[in-house]
């Protein structure tokens, strides 16, 4: 199969949104319609849930001070998806800084469409935001993956990826919205 794989430009970003949060057929969110479904829905994140959108995905990574890099997989126009969307996955990453290895690159997602996955459109996606990240001096790659989906965490696993919970025992942590409004009131007394 033929594709490439380009750095993403606005034009773009409806697309992404279009992986990001597109539902299954009719409103079915069963696991029979996975197949057709895309990262919101496979991951039962409900639509209000999600801040993102086309005009904040703008501001952020195409603004005085990009805040993301993101890379995105396209095949031609002949060999479009059963929709007829030509941009079927992408890679969106931002810089980090570790007190112990400098630069990093976290890797948000990586993503392609289910039916053009087990054709090295992952792999050279993730090879293209691995690239960026080594030219600009990073030492490490993370990326948390869900432990619902063994398959993806045996594809990082077969590119060198290390399972830092299995490995080390680490835990990933997340502090959402109330929790940060509340501590950030608590940070003035």
């Amino acid at each position: 199969m033929a594709f490439a794989v380009r750095a993403c430009a606005p034009k773009d970003l409806k697309d992404i949104m279009r992986l990001i949060k597109r539902t299954s057929p009719a409103g079915n969110h069963s696991r029979h319609f996975e197949a057709e479904e895309e990262i919101a829905v496979i991951y039962k994140i409900p639509e209000n849930e999600i801040r993102t959108s086309e005009e904040e995905l703008m501001k952020a990574g195409f603004g005085e001070h990009p805040r993301f890099e993101c890379f995105v997989a396209e095949v031609p126009p002949q060999q479009k998806s059963k929709e007829g969307h030509t941009l079927i996955g992408y890679v969106l990453s931002v810089y980090t800084y570790s007190t112990w290895k400098g630069r990093n690159l976290y890797m948000d997602n990586l993503y392609v469409m289910p039916e053009f996955r087990g054709q090295g459109i992952g792999k050279r996606l993730l090879n293209r935001a691995t690239e960026a990240a080594w030219l600009k001096g990073c030492s490490q790659l993370h990326m948390h993956v869900s432990s619902e989906k063994p398959e993806n965490i045996r594809f990082l696993e077969k590119h060198g990826g290390e399972d830092l919970s299995a490995k080390e025992g680490w835990s990933l942590l997340r502090f959402q919205e109330a929790q940060l409004r509340q501590m950030a009131a608590q940070s003035k007394c």
